[in-house]
């Protein structure tokens, strides 16, 4: 099941929307609402968000027969949580390892970093940046792949696809290692998925901001968000990695999804510049998620296929999704705690897409 699913039936209020999404769908809440800051969410009937109570119960027969690893799905429409369900044993206080939705966190992260300076801009390079982590025999090409070119996965530098994961973790260093390979590609238009450019993408933001990725991620995101990270995997080197291994708790995906949905706002400030959020979250390049070839931005995956609504999503091994549907308002989290052999691989694609498709009325 990594390639393209089959969408499932759309009710027929989408029948013939387009990409702007549906007039019912546009209709926003007269104020945001927001979760609070000691891990509070309003809760409210699906009905007075709008979403079709008989489809999520559908939902919750299909998840372990579809997904049998599946852990948690959560659906947040107009800032509260509409459904929530927990399978296999698994509880709302129990984190979950998002694996590469990591990458969308450490892309906002950079983002972070140009707006306060700290970086010149997304065209600033390895050599700028981090030189004394530039390997003496380094091809020459690599100190001028740019942070852009990381976010992109277009750095051009050669790395195994499929295989990327446990390159990296087969290195004794995982800088020197990414780095120690040849330029290959065209930097900016060769797209190769590498959890080692997202790592060594954070490494150069934890470097600018002469801070450890952790601590800037807390001091700029989480304390802001009231988000509770678990343990986060690290490098040989002891650095957090930038492209995957945190721990969030599905309810703080959610947090993490609902920022993004609101550019970059929360609760009336403002983390992430918005017009940055709408670049990362815009179609740069096509790149091969586990729903088949899709868009990709910085560090985000772009999809335009679920009933002609822009969508955008953070994508982890085994099946870790933040589905972002902004003519909905809405946020779709599915979490697998464990880490599921190839051949357990289900996508919960299907499973996301119907709990979209339950959005049959505005928010009351």
């Amino acid at each position: 099941m990594l390639t393209r699913r089959a969408l499932v039936t759309i009710p027929a209020a989408y029948v013939g929307a387009t990409r702007e999404g549906p007039a019912l769908a546009r209709q926003a809440t007269p104020e945001p609402v927001w979760p609070d800051n000691d891990g509070e969410w309003q809760v409210a009937d699906p009905s007075a968000l709008g979403l079709d109570a008989s489809t999520l119960d559908q939902v919750t027969q299909r998840a372990p027969i579809e997904v049998p690893a599946i852990s948690a799905l959560l659906a947040v429409r107009g800032g509260r949580i509409g459904y929530e369900q927990y399978f296999g044993g698994h509880r709302a206080s129990m984190p979950i390892n998002v694996r590469s939705v990591t990458k969308s966190l450490t892309g906002f992260l950079a983002g972070i970093a140009v707006e306060d300076g700290l970086l010149r801009d997304l065209d600033q390079t390895i050599g700028e940046t981090i030189p004394g982590r530039i390997p003496a025999a380094a091809d020459p090409a690599i100190a001028g792949v740019t942070i852009r070119n990381l976010m992109m996965m277009a750095s051009g530098i050669d790395w195994p696809h499929p295989g990327d994961w446990q390159a990296l973790m087969a290195a004794d260093d995982w800088v020197e290692t990414y780095l120690s390979r040849p330029v290959s590609g065209i930097p900016g238009q060769s797209y190769v998925y590498s959890t080692a450019g997202s790592h060594v993408l954070g490494v150069m933001v934890a470097e600018a901001a002469g801070l450890p990725l952790e601590e800037f991620a807390k001091e700029r995101v989480f304390d802001p968000l009231g988000i509770r990270p678990g343990s986060w995997e690290r490098s040989p080197q002891g650095e957090v990695n930038g492209g995957s291994g945190l721990f969030l708790m599905a309810r703080d995906m959610a947090r993490f999804g609902l920022l993004a949905l609101r550019e970059g706002r929360w609760n009336g400030e403002q983390l992430v510049r918005e017009t940055f959020v709408r670049d990362a979250t815009t179609w740069k390049l096509q790149g091969d998620s586990t729903a088949g070839w899709e868009g990709y931005g910085y560090q985000w995956w772009i999809t335009a296929t679920w009933a002609g609504l822009p969508a955008y999503y953070g994508l982890g091994y085994g099946g870790q999704h933040v589905f972002v549907v902004p003519a909905l308002d809405m946020v779709v989290i599915a979490g697998i705690e464990r880490r599921v052999a190839p051949e357990e691989l289900r996508t919960p694609r299907g499973l996301i897409e119907t709990i979209c498709a339950s959005a049959a009325g505005p928010i009351g």
